[in-house]
Protein backbone atom coordinates (compact mmCIF):
# COMPACT_ATOMS: atom_id res chain seq x y z
CA UNK A 1 0.00 0.00 0.00
CA UNK A 2 2.59 2.39 0.91
CA UNK A 3 4.43 2.02 -3.06
CA UNK A 4 0.94 3.06 -4.56
CA UNK A 5 0.47 5.96 -2.20
CA UNK A 6 4.39 6.68 -3.26
CA UNK A 7 3.80 6.18 -7.02
CA UNK A 8 0.61 8.07 -6.77
CA UNK A 9 2.38 11.30 -5.38
CA UNK A 10 5.20 10.80 -7.46
CA UNK A 11 2.35 10.44 -10.61
CA UNK A 12 -0.66 12.95 -9.61
CA UNK A 13 -0.07 16.49 -10.09
CA UNK A 14 -0.04 18.82 -6.96
CA UNK A 15 -2.76 21.13 -6.39
CA UNK A 16 0.11 24.23 -6.69
CA UNK A 17 0.95 22.45 -10.05
CA UNK A 18 -2.49 22.17 -11.54
CA UNK A 19 -3.67 26.15 -10.16
CA UNK A 20 -0.36 26.89 -12.24
CA UNK A 21 -1.69 25.08 -15.23
CA UNK A 22 -5.13 26.63 -14.58
CA UNK A 23 -3.42 29.76 -14.56
CA UNK A 24 -1.43 29.46 -17.75
CA UNK A 25 -4.60 28.36 -19.69
CA UNK A 26 -6.46 31.11 -18.25
CA UNK A 27 -3.69 33.86 -19.75
CA UNK A 28 -4.30 32.35 -23.40
CA UNK A 29 -7.83 32.30 -23.24
CA UNK A 30 -7.18 36.21 -22.07
CA UNK A 31 -4.96 37.33 -24.34
CA UNK A 32 -6.19 35.47 -27.33
CA UNK A 33 -7.63 38.07 -29.44
CA UNK A 34 -10.41 35.65 -30.50
CA UNK A 35 -11.23 33.72 -27.33
CA UNK A 36 -14.48 31.71 -27.20
CA UNK A 37 -16.21 33.19 -24.14
CA UNK A 38 -18.06 29.48 -24.15
CA UNK A 39 -14.83 27.51 -24.20
CA UNK A 40 -13.44 29.69 -21.54
CA UNK A 41 -16.73 29.29 -19.00
CA UNK A 42 -17.02 25.33 -19.90
CA UNK A 43 -12.68 24.81 -19.30
CA UNK A 44 -13.19 26.98 -16.08
CA UNK A 45 -16.24 25.13 -14.84
CA UNK A 46 -14.86 21.42 -15.53
CA UNK A 47 -11.63 22.84 -13.60
CA UNK A 48 -13.55 23.16 -10.45
CA UNK A 49 -15.90 20.37 -11.02
CA UNK A 50 -12.34 18.13 -11.43
CA UNK A 51 -11.47 19.69 -8.36
CA UNK A 52 -8.20 21.55 -10.08
CA UNK A 53 -9.34 24.68 -8.64
CA UNK A 54 -11.95 26.00 -6.51
CA UNK A 55 -14.27 28.53 -7.00
CA UNK A 56 -12.94 31.59 -5.54
CA UNK A 57 -9.45 30.45 -6.82
CA UNK A 58 -10.78 30.64 -10.21
CA UNK A 59 -12.71 33.79 -10.05
CA UNK A 60 -9.01 34.92 -8.18
CA UNK A 61 -7.34 33.73 -11.33
CA UNK A 62 -9.52 34.76 -13.51
CA UNK A 63 -9.83 38.45 -11.84
CA UNK A 64 -6.18 39.06 -12.00
CA UNK A 65 -5.57 37.83 -15.26
CA UNK A 66 -7.72 40.12 -16.67
CA UNK A 67 -6.64 43.05 -14.30
CA UNK A 68 -2.97 41.94 -15.62
CA UNK A 69 -3.21 41.49 -18.95
CA UNK A 70 -3.70 44.88 -20.59
CA UNK A 71 -1.46 48.01 -20.80
CA UNK A 72 -3.13 49.66 -17.68
CA UNK A 73 -1.63 46.83 -15.58
CA UNK A 74 2.01 49.26 -15.37
CA UNK A 75 -0.06 52.44 -15.33
CA UNK A 76 -0.60 54.65 -12.49
CA UNK A 77 -3.84 55.38 -13.41
CA UNK A 78 -6.26 52.73 -14.60
CA UNK A 79 -8.03 54.23 -17.71
CA UNK A 80 -11.52 52.80 -19.23
CA UNK A 81 -10.13 50.31 -21.28
CA UNK A 82 -9.96 48.41 -18.20
CA UNK A 83 -13.20 48.50 -17.17
CA UNK A 84 -14.52 47.75 -20.78
CA UNK A 85 -12.47 44.60 -21.21
CA UNK A 86 -13.62 43.68 -17.38
CA UNK A 87 -17.42 44.42 -18.25
CA UNK A 88 -17.19 41.58 -21.58
CA UNK A 89 -16.99 38.85 -18.63
CA UNK A 90 -19.42 39.71 -16.14
CA UNK A 91 -21.89 36.92 -18.04
CA UNK A 92 -18.90 34.35 -16.95
CA UNK A 93 -18.54 35.74 -13.33
CA UNK A 94 -21.80 35.74 -13.23
CA UNK A 95 -21.81 32.11 -14.02
CA UNK A 96 -19.54 31.95 -11.23
CA UNK A 97 -20.66 33.52 -8.77
CA UNK A 98 -24.05 32.03 -8.00
CA UNK A 99 -24.37 32.49 -4.11
CA UNK A 100 -24.39 35.63 -1.92
CA UNK A 101 -21.17 33.82 -0.03
CA UNK A 102 -19.46 33.77 -3.17
CA UNK A 103 -20.23 36.87 -4.12
CA UNK A 104 -18.72 38.11 -1.00
CA UNK A 105 -15.47 35.77 -1.10
CA UNK A 106 -15.46 37.81 -4.91
CA UNK A 107 -15.62 41.25 -3.43
CA UNK A 108 -13.03 39.89 -0.98
CA UNK A 109 -10.53 38.20 -3.89
CA UNK A 110 -10.71 42.19 -5.42
CA UNK A 111 -10.18 43.68 -2.33
CA UNK A 112 -6.91 41.49 -1.83
CA UNK A 113 -5.99 42.14 -5.14
CA UNK A 114 -6.38 45.99 -5.26
CA UNK A 115 -4.50 45.81 -1.91
CA UNK A 116 -1.86 44.02 -3.81
CA UNK A 117 -1.51 46.26 -6.80
CA UNK A 118 -1.00 49.95 -5.97
CA UNK A 119 -2.07 50.85 -9.04
CA UNK A 120 -5.53 49.22 -8.87
CA UNK A 121 -5.87 50.80 -5.00
CA UNK A 122 -7.88 53.83 -5.61
CA UNK A 123 -10.61 51.50 -8.48
CA UNK A 124 -11.85 49.56 -5.94
CA UNK A 125 -15.70 50.95 -5.85
CA UNK A 126 -16.09 51.50 -9.66
CA UNK A 127 -14.60 47.97 -10.14
CA UNK A 128 -17.36 46.92 -7.76
CA UNK A 129 -20.09 49.25 -8.93
CA UNK A 130 -19.68 47.65 -12.74
CA UNK A 131 -20.05 44.44 -11.47
CA UNK A 132 -23.18 45.36 -9.06
CA UNK A 133 -24.54 46.75 -12.29
CA UNK A 134 -23.60 44.25 -14.48
CA UNK A 135 -26.01 41.64 -12.26
CA UNK A 136 -22.78 39.88 -11.15
CA UNK A 137 -22.49 41.53 -7.07
CA UNK A 138 -26.26 41.66 -5.71
CA UNK A 139 -26.92 44.19 -3.24
CA UNK A 140 -27.13 42.02 -0.27
CA UNK A 141 -23.82 40.73 -0.50
CA UNK A 142 -22.30 44.10 -1.08
CA UNK A 143 -23.83 45.44 2.26
CA UNK A 144 -23.11 42.33 4.08
CA UNK A 145 -19.58 42.46 2.82
CA UNK A 146 -18.98 46.33 3.81
CA UNK A 147 -20.50 45.57 7.38
CA UNK A 148 -18.79 42.36 8.65
CA UNK A 149 -17.55 40.26 5.62
CA UNK A 150 -14.67 42.19 4.26
CA UNK A 151 -11.39 41.74 3.92
CA UNK A 152 -8.43 43.39 6.72
CA UNK A 153 -6.04 43.77 4.14
CA UNK A 154 -6.53 48.03 3.63
CA UNK A 155 -10.02 47.64 4.90
CA UNK A 156 -10.24 51.47 6.26
CA UNK A 157 -9.32 52.67 2.47
CA UNK A 158 -12.18 50.25 0.58
CA UNK A 159 -14.55 50.71 3.30
CA UNK A 160 -14.20 54.44 3.03
CA UNK A 161 -14.33 54.16 -0.43
CA UNK A 162 -17.69 51.89 -0.83
CA UNK A 163 -19.25 54.16 1.81
CA UNK A 164 -20.89 55.78 -0.43
CA UNK A 165 -22.59 53.14 -2.50
CA UNK A 166 -23.20 51.59 0.67
CA UNK A 167 -25.78 54.30 1.38
CA UNK A 168 -27.46 54.27 -1.84
CA UNK A 169 -27.72 50.42 -1.58
CA UNK A 170 -29.58 50.66 1.64
CA UNK A 171 -31.49 54.03 1.27
CA UNK A 172 -32.99 52.74 -2.49
CA UNK A 173 -33.49 49.36 -0.73
CA UNK A 174 -35.66 50.83 1.66
CA UNK A 175 -37.47 53.29 -1.04
CA UNK A 176 -38.18 49.79 -2.91
CA UNK A 177 -40.03 48.62 0.24
CA UNK A 178 -41.48 51.63 0.86
CA UNK A 179 -43.01 51.58 -2.74
CA UNK A 180 -43.76 48.33 -2.30
CA UNK A 181 -46.51 48.68 0.80
CA UNK A 182 -48.29 51.55 -0.76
Amino acid sequence: MRHLTRWYNMCAPSVKQQQEGFMARIKLYINDDEYNTTELTGYIKDAIDAGRVTTPMALQILFSTIANSGEWASQESIPDDFYKELKQYCPLFKGLVVSDKLQIEFINKIQEFCYDNINFLKTFQKIIFMLYNGNVIEEEAIVSWYKQHHSSKGQMQFLSQMEKMVHWLENAEEEDSDEDEE
